[in-house]
């Protein structure tokens, strides 16, 4: 946990020394150049979001609610990118979102009138998300003021939950018996995505304010996906970096049931050009 805290003070640091750097720089223009050369973009996302689960198996639903420290504690690995490719008014995207959640748990009890009897049951579990979004991407206006882009793709969605359950009962502390179970399930999708995305300058400066906001359907009645980000950022000679308000949701089909999850918390990027 020491290592995860530092991790995140260290990312808020720079962005931190980000801005400072860029307060006493000149002006840059915030607003992509439109032109016939390619150009390319690559960012690093740090999205700490808080979550609201609901899990529906028949007539049964359940619902969970995760705030942004809870999911901060039990993260396990996780990787946060955005590319972008472009040649004149056509252009490419991917933006990925990879996340694993740990939770543990175990208890022991002793048989009664007998101290020197156990049983010892303990289960680990790892829930990992994958959230691919590629689109195509046109530019459908472009001024000093408002950059616009359309774009239509498709968003693969799969989220895997695994359990490590295991019981022991042992006598005078020797296991005499145990079992193990590792049961897993798997929830996936792949929905078309339609949306827009751009930014709006500030004034005359090198601010601006990023958005974006997609909707997608996938092919049973009750897929679907969305996605929405807001915030402001502030361009320099090698990219930009932003502080954004980032919201999504997915509705996946499972084979026993149904689960929506809905993610939204605060972003930090860094944004390289070249």
């Amino acid at each position: 946990m020491k290592i995860k805290y530092t991790f995140i003070k260290s990312s808020l640091a720079f962005f931190a020394l980000a801005f400072a750097i860029g307060a006493g720089a000149q002006t840059i223009n915030p607003m992509p150049k439109v032109s016939d050369d390619w150009r390319f973009s690559v960012s690093i996302n740090a999205w700490a979001p808080e979550s609201w689960t609901t899990t529906t198996a028949g007539k049964l639903s359940k619902s969970t609610y995760s705030s942004i420290s809870d999911n901060l504690n039990s993260a396990g690995g996780f990787a946060q990118l955005t590319g972008e490719a472009h040649k004149g008014n056509w252009g490419v995207m991917a933006d990925l979102v990879y996340w694993q959640m740990l939770g543990s748990g175990s208890k022991t009890r002793y048989v009664p009138s007998r101290d020197d009897a156990s049983l010892y049951a303990g289960v680990n579990g790892k829930d990992t998300q994958t959230i691919l979004t590629m689109a195509a991407t046109y530019t459908a206006y472009n001024s000093n003021s408002l950059y616009l882009d359309g774009l239509a793709g498709a968003r693969y969605i799969t989220s895997t939950t695994t359990l490590d359950a295991t019981a022991k009962l042992a006598l005078d502390g020797t296991t005499v018996a145990s079992a193990a179970k590792y049961p897993s399930a798997t929830n996936q999708t792949i929905d078309p995505v339609i949306g827009f995305k751009g930014r709006a300058r500030i004034a005359d400066t090198s601010w601006f304010v990023p958005f974006y906001a997609d909707i997608g359907k996938g092919p049973s009645s009750n897929n679907g996906t969305w996605q929405t980000l807001i915030g402001i950022g502030n361009a320099y000679s090698w990219g930009d970096v932003t502080l954004a308000y980032r919201a999504m949701g997915l509705h996946l089909n499972g084979a026993v049931g149904k689960t929506n999850y809905t993610n939204a918390g605060p972003q930090l990027s860094a944004t390289f050009n070249f």
